[in-house]
């Protein structure tokens, strides 16, 4: 596995996958970054691929878009 995952063929999907998750929840990136309690910007790093997004962060923004993490860990693993 590559050292720098951030610019991986799998993050560049689990960033698209988070970003329709978010757009499907009828959620601008700030609504989503107020409800997780962050600058817009974390939203915006995260979805542009240039910040890393651990298994907790993720639970929260899947909570935020109302999408169970095991519901987007399969169409992650299915985009894949």
């Amino acid at each position: 596995m590559p050292s720098n995952t951030l610019y991986t063929k799998e993050n560049e999907i689990l960033t698209r996958l988070m970003r329709e998750m978010r757009v499907a929840a009828g959620l601008t990136q700030a609504a989503c970054s107020e409800a997780l309690g962050k600058p817009q910007s974390y939203v915006s790093k995260i979805e542009g691929g240039s910040q890393r997004i651990d298994l907790l962060q993720l639970r929260d923004y899947c909570r935020v878009c109302e999408v169970s993490l095991t519901t987007f860990v399969r169409r992650f693993e299915s985009a894949l």
